[in-house]
């Protein structure tokens, strides 16, 4: 059953909110046409109604809204003006919305529910609120019956504006207005297989937002996942695998026109601690779809990390310590073989986010997750744990790494490389997880002290991890490049090999701080 949206644009109920659900998919105008003709997308009642939506998104001169990924859009259609907040929720494709009828351009507060002005005018700080930038498009929707679902599909072109600077837009948006959100999920996945066109984390206001600094997107940072001390187990695996994937969807902007060496880096985080967050629930909840999901998230893991290996070499033999050589003979040659091998590395990511390995994985992770997907395959036994609250498993897991990483530094002195480096993976996981659960324990300050410690003994086990790498990378490359750089080769391979042992009585040091830091976490069991 298909029909013509009845206008989500148009206005609503002064004070009228709830947790909007959607994907957004950009694509050309041509596979915009072919998308609005196909029976998937509900063709088959022929075109609908174009209607021009011109927004202007208001904020402080400083972006305080923008920062806090919050817009305040004020809309004008057919219908007259409209005034919008929107926030970023804990998935890449929830935002919590708001919307009312207004009666000019300019925004008035008052009108929304008190708690959101309150939100909008914390946010300001008392600072003015002016037009920053905008959207003019023309949309036409429908709504389609898919899944047992009900789900609007909008065609939008037009383009994005801030100042004298312009972007072209063309998506297509699906949104759930209701029934089982793994439906929105499957028809996105028939979407991306029918068309070319990409999976799109970031909303409109969003994209619009750039184009004030007209400089290419930036990186993206983890942030810690919001755990609320009340969640059970099953609420924490979809809150942290869907923060997970936040921080991976948001650098996929600078991947594509950015700085794509840090962006490589963050989304080989983002895997890292997907992977991290999928072992801590192996045990408790055995569930098939975690097991292929942890696998997935290693293959694509692989991917991004050998580039990220071959793009830190490179670093350091351009302007790091390796540079030291660069007058030395065979360097040039050296520097382009690594140079050739990074670039390989990075034609396979591209490979990836081009084939849709990358949009496929998103979309099946947030089905999973909406689904609660990994309680399908599980006993009875980890159904119960499931419902339990979080603290106790938190507070067992916590336990549980801190005591192999202690293991794994037993007799500190006479670690070998190989040892170090399964040290350094276990603080890691004691890092994540740290991240993942220290805001239940309301021990702020205790969290931060534990913390910093594993990720200074993280970070200097990882240096020494660096040097390893780069032994294996001069040994990857082919014999004719090894030939031609032999002098440099050799002369980096010595650097590297000592800076592998590294300094001996600091890293002892960041040990014993490590080891004697107490946990923040309810400890029964005492030192290990």
């Amino acid at each position: 059953m298909t029909r013509e949206s009845d206008a989500r644009e148009g206005p609503a109920r002064v004070g009228e909110a709830g947790a909007e659900r959607e994907l957004k998919f950009v694509a050309d105008r041509r596979t915009l046409r072919a998308a609005l003709a196909s029976p998937l997308l509900g063709g088959e009642m022929g075109p609908p109604a174009w209607r021009r939506l011109k927004s202007v998104y208001f904020d402080t001169a400083d972006g305080d809204l923008a920062e806090a990924r919050v817009a305040l859009r004020m809309r004008r259609s057919a219908g007259g003006w409209t005034m919008g907040f929107k926030r970023a929720g804990q998935s890449a494709f929830e935002r919590e919305e708001t919307e009312v009828k207004a009666g000019s351009a300019l925004p008035d507060l008052s009108l929304f529910d008190a708690a959101v002005a309150r939100r909008i005018e914390d946010l300001a700080g008392g600072e003015p609120l002016a037009p920053k930038f905008g959207a003019d498009i023309r949309r036409a929707a429908r709504t389609i019956e898919a899944g047992g679902a009900t789900i609007e599909v909008a065609f939008d072109q037009g383009f994005l504006f801030a100042g004298e600077r312009r972007e072209n837009a063309a998506e297509i948006e699906l949104e759930l207005k209701s029934g089982p959100p793994e439906a929105l999920f499957d028809l996105g996945l028939a979407l991306i297989e029918a068309f070319p066109a990409r999976l799109c984390a970031a909303s409109k206001a969003e994209r619009a937002h750039a184009l004030i600094a007209g400089k290419p997107a930036e990186p993206v940072r983890a942030d810690d996942a919001a755990l609320p001390a009340d969640a059970s187990l099953d609420d924490a695996i979809a809150i942290l695998l869907r923060a997970c994937l936040m921080h991976f969807l948001m650098n996929l902007a600078a991947l594509d026109k950015g700085d794509r060496v840090e962006a490589v880096h963050q989304m080989r985080v983002a895997m890292r601690r997907l992977r991290s967050a999928l072992g801590l629930f192996a045990a408790t909840v055995p569930s098939a779809a975690l097991i292929a999901l942890r696998a997935e998230t290693k293959r694509i893991g692989a991917a991004l990390g050998e580039a990220r290996d071959w793009d830190v070499f490179v670093g350091r033999l351009r302007d790091g310590d390796l540079a030291r050589f660069s007058g030395e003979a065979g360097f040039d040659r050296l520097l382009a073989a690594a140079g050739a091998k990074a670039a390989k590395s990075e034609a396979a990511v591209a490979r990836l986010a081009g084939d849709k390995t990358f949009d496929r994985f998103a979309l099946r992770l947030e089905r999973l997750a909406a689904a609660r997907g990994w309680r399908e395959d599980v006993s009875q036994e980890a159904l119960a744990a499931l419902d339990q609250p979080i603290e106790a498993f938190a507070a067992a897991s916590l336990d549980r790494l801190r005591r192999k990483a202690r293991k794994r530094g037993r007799g500190f002195r006479s670690l070998t490389p190989g040892k170090h480096h399964a040290l350094r993976i276990a603080v890691k996981h004691v890092r994540y997880a740290t991240e993942f659960f220290g805001a239940i324990f309301h021990t702020e300050s205790a969290v931060r002290r534990y913390a910093r410690a594993a990720a200074r003994l993280q970070d200097r086990l990882g240096e020494l991890n660096d040097a390893q790498i780069a032994l294996r990378l001069v040994k990857a490359l082919g014999p004719a490049e090894k030939g031609r750089a032999a002098y440099a080769a050799g002369l980096v391979t010595g650097w590297c090999a000592r800076a592998g042992e590294g300094d001996a009585a600091a890293l002892r040091r960041l040990w014993r701080g490590f080891k004697r830091t107490a946990p923040f976490w309810p400890n029964d069991k005492g030192p290990a």
